[in-house]
């Protein structure tokens, strides 16, 4: 059967993957190293063979690793279980240090929002990830140590938030291996992390509430910053859970003194307060007389004395902490659950606190829960003190399973309920199927419903165990002699067979049936009374004591008022503790022999037994008795404390043993020769006691003692006591109980008995009665309180009516004021709009207007540039037309002069014009230097003109002389070609 996984760790020199079958051993010794890892920057990958990955015909997987690196992990198939019990899956990492084989714990553990991942992380930081779907896991390269809890990011399939016992946080991406932030919150470990609805709403801020410790902080889903520290105000009292209420953005307080608060988280003030504990003890008191309260026990409710007690194995509880142990919700979150640590179980409302369901733990107390989500408000699997897994029908109470009997220490539920994770603390995590453990629990409520209804018989009480093995054979082996020749030699009996001995010795009958009997008829006043005072640690102890005690009184009236009987019964139990029938019998045997002279001036101390001790002490040391007389001590003082505690207080187990394999061999008053020897061996440590209250410490405290030579003493006085002093002339002989009954111990003082039952049954009635007028008056109270209340309610509600009819008319009044004062600004707003209406549409025609002249002006500009283009360009056609005429003009002057020279030199011909025109350009010279003499002697202001005017005549008389000089290269051309020609 598969589904058992070995993880192997990424720094360690080997280990070992291996699948384990339906009886949990391994198919291959764990000796033979079927993987090898390599350690590459503490980021390990692992890549298959050339043969890939292999599975046998011993289903078992053969890894090796690579030195090569990768940038994505390696997935490795796994499979589940297929049986019925529920366990699907068990991890467990175990690794090889020195050759050892070494189990690192599992520090957390949890299911994704999908419910088809579990995220594994150990002790040493190492992930793993195992896929239900694919049926396949893998190993993170990222490393986080001493991880405490892991948790599912809201909104974010990959992330996960974790913390671990140094208080820091961080967020985990399993896709891309990697821690995308941290921060460190603290020193002490983180012990909660919740959120209420505002994650579930991507568009606004998140916050989150951690606990570590006694403190918590609101911080920032995102960023992992810290928005608030929360501090409270009393400092008497420390937190205890901190978690946000489901479906709220509200977060609840549970403190030392067990009330609770509800936060605001955006204005950080208490909304309402509870306190479940004082609602439990008002609906116990307020219980009638018929009534009851459901009651789960893990133990069968119809077992025998032989069923194996649950065994209560824990240090004393602190009730400092208060009351309340553990918490949970409901899935739909309307519901709260807690548990105490006085075995009570608590149904609150989360809106209101109030007490909806109680319910009595027996035999157990709840340190962690959860709810399956259907059916809803029945199914709950818890961890309890002795470290079980269970699964609890609130509906049913006989109906429950232990899912895991042992090592339990934290659980986890998927958020469908499908899957259950219990971490153990020997290092792994199984992994149930919550479906078949519900399968499994309908059968059994079937199963005990058809027996219930098909036998309708008592079951037979078995034979005790212990007798039941013993035959006949056995019993004629061991005779007294050969017994006493057996502790003359060894000086105690074999272990083992111990037990056996002493019942052979006190020839015990085993009256089963008897003893059912007693056991029916209940436990007595006072030993219900004695018992709240009971100070023994282990509860199964306890439970064994009240048992056999309770079986005592019911037989003799006596041992129920004797104080000292707790104490005288507790080391039998201690030694028997799953034997109650022995124990009882054992002890009733002493009574009627040992302890027959005991309980004759009860409640006072036997006198004539310790009158025994006293004179048996004076015969053999007058000093020693002359120094208690001088202290004021008394036979009741250095003797009876002895006694009444069967000499536990002053021994150890092993010499207590020895003690008692010597006092039910020998005659029923040895013990009274132990006593005496007792003092007279420690006597040199007695004389120097100074005081009185140490001397009377001495017989409550253990000592160094020779357990041989205090028998030795004992027999010594014994075989040499004066037949004046014996005890025999005072006690009878041994006598043993007789097959089928158990004879009735009558040495006591019974008027006075009877008179304390009277009185008890009396005071008892009388409580019962005042206990009765407490609730009627209670109930009183209640009513009155509720038709105060109702009469208050109706008197605010009328005051309220008035105050809120005055509020109507007041606020009528004030809206009529604000009506016609709206009215009075309406009108003065519509003056307003109409004036501003005016203005504007002034200036709207002024726009208009301006617009209009704009487009006028561009219309006129762009008239009058047309009519410039059209003017200059007749200006250019007359200028063409006007330079054509000159040009023609200018040919025929030339033709005219051609015609009238002749053939005759230029130089001739233009002789008198050229000296014209050199006459014209020495008068132009002469001028232009004239006018540059006045413009030297002119003011500067006329300067600008004359130069421009200077500039103009330069201008023309170059154009002349181009003209001219161009006139002269017309005139030599023509002339040239008229010679050519």
């Amino acid at each position: 059967m598969d589904g058992v996984l070995k993880l192997g760790d990424q720094k360690d020199m080997s280990s070992a993957w291996q699948s384990i079958g339906a009886n949990g051993n391994s198919d291959e010794d764990d000796s033979e190293d079927t993987t090898s890892f390599t350690s590459i920057e503490d980021d390990l990958q692992l890549e298959t063979d050339s043969s890939g990955l292999q599975l046998d015909s011993e289903d078992e997987f053969k890894i090796r690793s690579s030195k090569s690196s990768q940038s994505r992990p390696h997935k490795y198939p796994f499979r589940l279980k297929r049986n019925e019990a529920g366990n699907i899956l068990t991890v467990h990492h175990t690794i090889k240090e020195e050759g050892q084989p070494v189990r690192i714990q599992i520090g957390a553990c949890c299911f994704n929002e999908q419910n088809n991942l579990l995220v594994v992380i150990d002790r040493r930081g190492n992930f793993f990830v195992f896929d239900f779907v694919t049926k396949l896991y893998w190993r993170l390269s990222v490393r986080l140590p001493r991880a405490k809890m892991v948790r599912p990011m809201p909104l974010h399939n990959s992330l996960y938030i974790v913390g671990n016992r140094m208080g820091q946080i961080c967020t985990i991406d399993l896709e891309k291996s990697v821690i995308r932030s941290s921060r460190e919150l603290g020193t002490d470990g983180v012990e909660e992390i919740s959120w209420g609805q505002r994650p579930r709403n991507p568009t606004r801020s998140s916050n989150a509430l951690v606990r570590f410790g006694h403190h918590a902080v609101l911080m920032n889903l995102d960023s992992l910053e810290v928005s608030h520290q929360l501090e409270f105000d009393d400092q008497r009292y420390t937190l205890k859970f901190a978690a946000f209420l489901p479906n709220s953005d509200h977060f609840f307080t549970c403190f030392s003194n067990d009330s609770l608060h509800v936060w605001s988280s955006l204005t950080l003030n208490t909304i309402r307060m509870g306190q479940p504990i004082k609602a439990m003890h008002r609906r116990l008191r307020l219980l009638g007389a018929g009534e009851s309260l459901p009651e789960i026990n893990l133990r069968n409710p119809d077992n025998s004395d032989l069923e194996d007690d649950l065994t209560f194995d824990c240090p004393d509880q602190d009730f400092s902490n208060g009351l309340l142990t553990s918490y949970c919700f409901t899935p739909d979150g309307n519901k709260m659950c807690m548990s105490t640590l006085d075995g009570y179980l608590l149904i609150l409302s989360s809106a209101s606190f109030d007490l909806e369901k109680l319910y009595r733990l027996t035999d157990f107390i709840i340190r962690q829960m959860a709810f399956l989500p259907q059916p809803k408000e029945r199914i709950v699997f818890a961890i309890t003190g002795r470290s079980q897994a269970v699964m609890l029908d609130l509906a049913n109470t006989n109906h429950k399973i232990v899912v895991q009997p042992s090592d339990a220490i934290k659980l986890n539920l998927s958020r469908d309920g499908k899957l259950l994770s219990v971490t153990s603390r020997c290092g792994e995590v199984n992994v149930w199927s919550t479906c078949r453990l519900f399968n499994s629990l309908q059968v059994q409520a079937s199963c005990h419903s058809n027996v219930r209804s098909t036998l309708k018989i008592p079951k037979a009480v078995p034979a005790c165990s212990l007798n039941s093995s013993m035959n006949q054979e056995v019993r004629n082996l061991l005779k007294p002699k050969r017994l006493q020749a057996m502790l003359k030699e060894y000086g105690c009996y074999p272990e083992k067979y111990r037990f056996l001995i002493w019942t052979s010795l006190l020839d015990l009958p085993s009256n089963g049936s008897q003893f059912q009997e007693l056991i029916k008829l209940g436990v007595p006043l006072m030993v219900r009374k004695h018992a709240i005072k009971l100070k023994i640690r282990n509860d199964a102890q306890r439970r064994a004591v009240l048992k056999v005690w309770a079986c005592l009184a019911q037989w003799c009236n006596v041992l129920a008022h004797a104080d000292f009987m707790p104490h005288l019964i507790f080391p039998f139990v201690k030694q028997m503790p799953k034997n109650g029938l022995v124990c009882f019998e054992l002890l009733a045997t002493l009574v009627l022999n040992h302890f027959q002279l005991w309980f004759e001036f009860h409640p006072l101390p036997p006198a004539n037994y310790l009158a025994m001790c006293e004179n048996l002490l004076q015969h053999h040391d007058e000093q020693l008795c002359k120094f208690y007389k001088s202290l004021k001590l008394l036979p009741k003082d250095y003797a009876w404390p002895l006694l009444s505690s069967a000499f536990a207080e002053v021994l150890e187990e092993n010499q207590w043993l020895a003690v008692w394999d010597n006092i039910l061999t020998e005659p029923p008053w040895f013990p009274v020769f132990l006593v005496v020897a007792y003092n007279l061996i420690n006597r040199e440590v007695i004389l120097r006691l100074t005081d009185r209250r140490s001397a009377v410490c001495f017989f409550h405290e253990q000592n160094p003692v020779d357990i041989e030579k205090l028998l030795a003493k004992a027999r010594r006085l014994m075989a040499k006591c004066e037949p004046a002093l014996h005890p025999q002339r005072f006690m009878q002989r041994f006598s043993s109980i007789p097959k089928g009954v158990y004879p009735k111990f009558v040495k006591y003082p019974s008027d006075w008995i009877d008179q304390q039952e009277e009185q008890a049954a009396s005071l008892l009635k009388h409580n019962q009665e005042i206990d009765a007028r407490i609730r009627h008056l209670e109930l009183e109270e209640v009513r009155t309180m509720e038709r105060l209340e109702n009469g208050l309610k109706q008197e605010e509600h009328a005051r309220r009516l008035r105050e809120m009819e005055k509020l109507y008319q007041d606020t009528i009044h004030r809206e009529e004021e604000r009506i016609t004062c709206q009215r009075k600004m309406l009108l003065t707003y519509q003056m307003e709009v109409r004036r501003r209406k005016s203005e504007v549409i002034a200036k709207l025609q002024e726009s208009e207007q301006r617009r209009k002249v704009i487009e006028m002006e561009k219309e006129i500009d762009r008239l009058m540039h047309n009519i410039e283009r059209e003017r200059r360009r007749n200006n250019q056609q007359m200028q063409l037309a006007e330079d054509e005429i000159r040009n023609q003009e200018m040919e025929i002057l030339a033709q005219r002069y051609l015609s009238d020279t002749g053939d005759a030199p230029l130089a001739q011909k233009y002789y008198g014009n050229m000296r014209e025109l050199c006459r014209q350009r020495d008068e132009l010279q002469k001028g232009l230097q004239e006018m540059t003499r006045e413009q030297l002697r002119a003011p500067s202001t006329s300067a600008a003109p004359s130069n421009s005017q200077m500039l103009d005549i330069e201008k023309s008389i170059l154009e002349i002389q181009r003209e001219f000089m161009e006139i002269i290269t017309i005139d030599s051309s023509r002339v040239c070609r008229g010679k050519v020609s």
